[in-house]
């Protein structure tokens, strides 16, 4: 009885450290170092009314949103940088829609890319650290546009 409590607690653990080895890649951290400051979470806000899936800035996942949804979940996290200046691109895949009956596709994938820019000076930081921007808000406005912008909170991202 004792030892089949200890087997399952060895492979649990073993389980468990196996997981966080392979997910944790060699480089994870060294986008962070040195950096032009704090990380943001990312918000998704979809003004479209199909499902974004997908959606990267650079190489940074910034999740998935429902149609005409958004504001609600934070990705982590895009690096602070040195120069706010310099664009970005912004990818996503608009989802392929179904026939409700037949459950054949009706509407494929469409796979988008646009590069765009961050708000001039960077994220606002303020003495008092609720009103600094903390989020990196990805606005996808229309079927073909993105947009970047900054705000405090996650639900400040869906009146951007």
């Amino acid at each position: 009885m004792i030892l089949k409590r200890f087997w399952r607690l060895g492979l649990t653990f073993g389980a468990a450290v196996f997981t966080l080895t392979a997910c944790a890649g060699s480089n994870a951290m060294l986008d962070y170092v040195g950096s032009g400051g704090g990380a943001l979470s990312m918000v998704l806000a979809n003004h479209v009314d199909r499902w974004a899936v997908k959606v990267y800035v650079d190489k940074y996942w910034a999740g998935i949103v429902g149609p005409e949804d958004g504001g609600a979940a934070a990705a982590c996290c895009f690096p602070g940088v040195q120069d706010w200046s310099k664009p970005v691109t912004v990818t996503w895949v608009w989802d392929a829609i179904k026939d409700p009956v037949t459950k054949a596709i009706t509407v494929p994938e469409e796979r988008h890319s646009v590069q765009t820019g961050f708000p001039s000076g960077g994220p606002h930081q303020d003495p008092d650290w609720h009103k600094s921007d903390a989020y990196l808000c990805v606005i996808l406005r229309g079927r073909d546009s993105a947009a970047l912008e900054f705000s405090p909170t996650r639900s400040g991202c869906m009146n951007k």
